[in-house]
């Protein structure tokens, strides 16, 4: 069995991979976005008994761009773009294999126009998803929350 941040450590220690820590994603940023997405693919993937290294791999790398990559793309849509923008620069810093491209480039399905075509790409899909709306929910909509309830306080007060 290898550990997770032996399967990370490469991905991980990367500039760009650490520059994520400086991009919004999800209430957060987008590296503590892919980071809680990669350690529960590892886990699910190791209880299903499929490729988890390749899993967790591919969940690190699902979105792996900044803001700057996605501006340079005028008049696309984020959501069906961005995976393969974070494909291209992964396969420019990176070796992967198949499982891993098909991972990154298919994660938005069915938004996005590729299919995930392995379990591995069905688990980070699926995983992804259910991290970004638990994210979005004690994140984004907590903090909406926290402003609208100041705002009728001093309403009220006033």
């Amino acid at each position: 069995m290898v550990k997770f941040d032996v399967i990370a450590k490469d991905i991980i220690e990367k500039d760009k991979f650490q520059s994520l820590r400086g991009e919004p994603h999800h209430g957060l940023s987008r590296y503590d976005h892919v980071l809680r997405v990669a350690k529960n693919t590892y886990r699910i993937s190791k209880l299903l008994r499929i490729d988890y290294v390749s899993a967790t791999r591919g969940a690190l790398l699902h979105d792996y761009f900044n803001d700057d990559d996605y501006n340079n793309t005028k008049g696309l849509k984020k959501g069906s773009m961005h995976p393969v923008i974070a494909l291209n620069n992964a396969r420019r810093e990176y070796y992967l294999n198949q499982k891993e491209e098909n991972i990154i480039v298919s994660h938005m399905f069915p938004l996005g126009n590729v299919k995930p075509n392995c379990k591995e790409s069905w688990v980070v899909t699926s995983v992804d998803k259910s991290v970004a709306l638990y994210e979005c929910a004690r994140y984004k909509l907590k903090e909406k929350f926290f402003v609208m309830v100041t705002v009728v306080i001093n309403f009220m007060l006033t």
